[in-house]
């Protein structure tokens, strides 16, 4: 596959001590310390990584560090520069701030294709700092426009004592390590045969939490065999410690019971816990084992605890990775979790089995468009979600809709702000510094809403297809990856 350009493996990686603690504050402290602990110290970052999917391994898809693009600006967000990669995207981009090339710090942006190629982009220009090619397959499939399979999941980023590496599922099966500033494999990788791409491939963000890397798959086009669920890796032993299968293992023969949720897993950092939302088994009853469920399980993928919500008809499964929160004035942390019945759910972590403490008609029951992961702002107590369509029996319209935490843990609507197309499959949002955004799906556009009243700020014109990969919006440039093979940066 493709070749690192010619940076050379001597060039050495740093990241500033800044970026180093703002990972620490938030995978340490969890987001909402985070944020409070650098609103009292009045601290202001113009360098910041954002080095997983939803910037935190709760998923929660909230920049606390962001100053450049507020409220009062966002409707002057224009093009700063685009770039095409050749590929469908719908992995949200990653970045490490302050990577050494050629002596020089530098923000890099790094996003995959659908091709299999995956690129680090210099974040104020869009030039191509280097690229692999990662592998991809190409089966008739309407999932994706040519059929083609090949990243999929959001990077995860590394770096600590000098050194740092990005963490990424190619579309052959292999789970690579590839240095920050070459793109240079690290000794030991690829992980080989992590999932077998002729029947799976990974959907979801990798997520790294104290080197251990987790990786979730779910089948392409429904093709069975296909044994879908959560690897365990062991990034300093580059080797595969523990799967989780949902519907069963391979010796069990039962289908399917994937994770699609572009998050992958969200994790809660005071325990280590990881938290996961599957799909259904194909062969046998529908929600065999822990299929049609929200599970939690210990750092080794052991299930603790789970549950399978009352739901009628077929198809009920999870595309959805659950975003863990915790409102103020509420004594527990929860997850929120959309199911494809249109239904958003909450569970409060320490009680899973003890089934949904909410659950709001957010979409149409029949569609199966309601996947994804909300957001959440700490700041503003709300909980931010990307409807797919109008609700089949509540009052929430497709767009926008923005759902206020109350302090006995309920949510409750705070405001909505009908756009796009309905019936369709949208991004989920990102939001920061009062803003949230969001892409339409097959609107091709992106959005920016005032976040406290729904006003609508922005959006973008010259997308040419699909906008359902997850927006970063970081050190004042909002990335988005779309269909049309190029990826967007925009600022104001």
């Amino acid at each position: 596959m493709g070749n690192a350009s010619a940076l050379g493996r001597r060039l050495r990686i740093t990241l500033v001590v800044s970026v180093a603690l703002v990972c620490v504050a938030l995978t340490g402290l969890g987001v909402g310390l985070a944020v409070a602990a650098v609103a009292r110290a009045g601290a202001h970052h113009s360098r910041v990584s954002w080095i997983t999917y939803g910037f935190d391994l709760q998923r929660t898809g909230f920049n606390p560090y962001e100053r450049k693009v507020r409220a009062s600006n966002a409707s002057h967000l224009h093009k700063l520069w685009s770039k095409n990669l050749g590929g469908v995207m719908i992995a949200q981009p990653v970045e490490a701030a302050g990577v050494k090339i050629h002596g020089t710090a530098t923000k890099v942006v790094y996003e995959g294709t659908e091709r299999g190629d995956f690129y680090a982009l210099r974040a104020d220009d869009g030039h191509v700092i280097w690229h692999k090619y990662l592998g991809s397959i190409h089966k008739h499939c309407p999932f994706f426009p040519g059929g083609r399979f090949g990243i999929g999941g959001a990077g995860a980023i590394s770096a600590h004592a000098g050194k740092g590496v990005i963490y990424v599922a190619g579309g052959n099966g292999d789970v690579y390590a590839l240095n920050l500033a070459t793109g240079a494999e690290q000794r030991g990788w690829p992980v080989r045969h992590v999932f077998k791409p002729r029947h799976l491939q990974v959907y979801g963000g990798l997520t790294l939490f104290k080197r251990r890397l987790y990786v979730t798959d779910a089948n392409d086009c429904y093709s069975p065999p296909d044994y879908g669920g959560v690897t365990e890796i062991n990034a300093a032993k580059h080797r595969i410690m523990h799967r989780f299968y949902p519907a069963g293992a391979p010796k069990d023969g039962v289908s399917g019971g994937g994770v699609w949720g572009p998050g992958g897993v969200s994790i809660d950092p005071s325990t280590g816990d990881v938290y996961a939302a599957t799909g259904n088994a194909e062969t046998g009853p529908e929600n065999a084992r822990y299929a049609e469920a929200v599970v939690k399980l210990n750092p080794s993928l052991h299930v603790l605890s789970y549950n399978q919500p009352p739901l009628s008809g077929e198809d009920r499964d999870f595309g959805a990775t659950p975003v863990l929160f915790k409102p103020a004035g509420c004594p527990s942390t929860l997850a929120a979790v959309e199911n494809k019945k249109g239904v958003l759910f909450t569970y409060r972590i320490g009680n899973i089995a003890g089934g949904p403490l909410q659950r709001l008609q957010m979409g149409d029951v029949n569609l199966g468009r309601f996947i994804g992961a909300p957001a959440w702002d700490p700041v503003d107590n709300t909980l931010y979600v990307a409807n797919s369509s109008n609700s089949s029996s509540g009052p929430y319209k497709h767009g926008m809709v923005a759902l206020k935490a109350r302090h006995n843990c309920k949510l409750a609507l705070r405001w909505q702000h009908p756009v796009g197309p309905s019936v369709e499959t949208v991004s989920p949002p990102t939001v920061a510094a009062g803003v949230v955004y969001f892409g339409d799906g097959s609107g091709d556009r992106e959005f920016a809403f005032n976040a406290a009243n729904g006003k609508l700020l922005w959006h973008s014109n010259g997308i040419h297809n699909h906008v359902n990969g997850a927006a970063a919006i970081i050190n004042g440039t909002l990335l988005v990856p779309t269909w049309d093979h190029h990826l967007y940066a925009f600022g104001p």
